[in-house]
């Protein structure tokens, strides 16, 4: 027992902080109040009548012709609760009266679904499973919701204890990047996006391991990652991180190997641009600055080829605009990694913001103190190799978004956020120098544990007050703002 709490005492902290404060998240913030959530019940709810696929229905907007729209088929009571508490406080009694009485339909309605229909259905089964559960123990839509966000949560805890338990190094800052309140808060929604954090790290946990001591486990990394890729692809680059160490002997053979699990994401993309993706409708409008083409065109959606054209017009642009945006927005989408709650529109405390940082930081320099033990050595190739697939992964995110989101030939990119960075942050983490032997050997072996518990106390201590600072935003919030 003792050798076990020696071993996984940050996951067993893990799970003490971020379950309570997980648990009092999905159950006090109103359904539909986290980011893009009603999309994303959608997906989960489709998937109770097997419809894996979305598909393509005409549709006629307000005073417009009749469009083409990426659409799923859920059950009109599941719709009505997903929305029903978007404008409620705890105090409007008749509306969430209303809302909880919805009962289950007969029918299933046309819900339009412009992002959440192309993403890959495995990591909303644990969604679908609680409202499935939720309805066979007699609970009506809304409160089926509320199960199956317990049930994202508890997959989210399951892969996130995972990923501390598995890694060799930088369990701190595993650790402290899944109890943040941005990755904590969509762990306990329907927004596949708290699954996909935890996925990529747990990736990252098992690229740390020595491929020569575990090489079977090690290329479990790769399904893994291929999950995120298949909802995510632009962030595809980061799965030949499993390439290192390039020392490492049969290097063309397990590129091969890598790039054989890029081929599923590449088909579910192939399929969804058959059958369902389509641009996302936009008012009438003229394109922007950048536009090289007729500036009185006039556009309704967006659109990716028009986009690629100005990007293709300077092609230094594929650099400049994300590197822009970057230095335009960095601090914005620190904090929003850090936490912007609700749909983007509740902040944390200046203080919290602040101890955040400071704890990643600390936390990243627990990995530093890491040692070689069972773990992947550390060489300046492979951290080059590393830092070159993460910064051509930002750039890919980001220009995927201004070519599937923006406005064409606008002059800026507009559409990251900061919860798609947090993603990069168990992959940084192999870029760090480790000094553990080092350590080891002038302090004694006792030095690099204790160094990874002091760095790791600061994400620890902020992560049990979060257990009454983050339920307490949200109530007062929703039920005294």
């Amino acid at each position: 027992m003792r050798r076990f709490l020696r071993s996984h005492w940050i996951a067993i902290l893990f799970v003490v902080t971020a379950l309570p404060t997980g648990l009092r998240l999905a159950l006090v913030t109103p359904i539909g109040q986290v980011a893009d959530e009603p999309a994303h019940i959608a997906r989960a709810g489709a998937l109770l009548h097997g419809e894996l696929l979305g598909h393509r229905v005409p549709f006629r907007p307000p005073g417009r012709n009749t469009v083409i729209v990426p659409a799923t088929m859920v059950d009109a009571g599941l719709i009505g609760a997903s929305f029903g508490e978007m404008n409620e406080t705890c105090g409007d009694q008749t509306s969430v009266a209303s809302t909880a009485a919805l009962r289950w339909a007969k029918a299933r309605n046309i819900d339009i679904d412009f992002n959440t229909v192309q993403y890959f259905p495995a990591l909303y089964l644990p969604g679908t499973l609680g409202i499935a559960a939720g309805r066979a123990a007699g609970q009506r839509p809304l409160a089926a919701l509320f199960t199956g966000r317990i049930f994202m949560l508890l997959a989210y805890l399951a892969v996130a204890v995972a990923a501390i338990a598995i890694a060799r190094f930088g369990r701190g800052l595993i650790f402290a990047t899944l109890s943040l309140p941005m990755a904590l808060s969509l762990g306990a929604s329907f927004n596949q996006d708290g699954l996909l954090i935890a996925t990529s790290a747990l990736t990252g946990a098992l690229l740390t391991l020595d491929p020569a001591r575990y090489r079977r486990i090690r290329w479990l990394a790769l399904p893994a990652f291929t999950l995120v890729i298949c909802s995510k692809p632009p962030y595809g680059l980061l799965l030949f991180a499993a390439l290192v160490p390039l020392a490492a002997p049969r290097l063309v053979r397990r590129g091969l190997t890598t790039a054989v699990w890029a081929l599923p994401p590449l088909l579910w993309v192939a399929v969804m641009a058959h059958v369902s993706l389509m641009p996302y409708l936009r008012g009438s409008y003229h394109p922007g600055p950048l536009w090289p083409g007729n500036p009185a065109t006039i556009f309704h959606t967006t659109d990716p080829l028009a986009n690629l054209r100005v990007l293709l017009a300077e092609p230094a642009r594929i650099v400049t605009m994300p590197v822009g945006f970057l230095v335009a927005n960095g601090w914005i989408m620190t904090t929003s990694a850090i936490g912007s709650l609700g749909w983007l529109s509740i902040g944390l405390s200046n203080w919290a913001y602040g101890a955040w940082l400071f704890a990643v930081l600390a936390a990243a320099l627990g990995v530093a103190a890491g040692r070689d033990d069972g773990g992947v050595r550390w060489f300046a190739r492979d951290a080059g190799a590393i830092l070159i697939l993460v910064a051509a992964s930002v750039i890919a995110v980001e220009l995927a978004i201004y070519l599937s989101w923006d406005d064409v030939g606008a002059a800026a990119i507009s559409g990251p956020q900061g919860r798609y960075y947090l993603l990069f942050i168990p992959f940084l983490m192999l870029a760090i120098p480790r000094l553990g032997e080092r350590i080891a050997g002038r302090f004694g072996p006792g030095a690099t544990g204790f160094a990874e518990a002091l760095t790791a106390l600061p994400a620890i201590v902020i992560a049990a007050i979060d257990m009454a600072y983050l339920p307490g935003l949200m109530l007062r919030r929703f039920c005294l703002g």
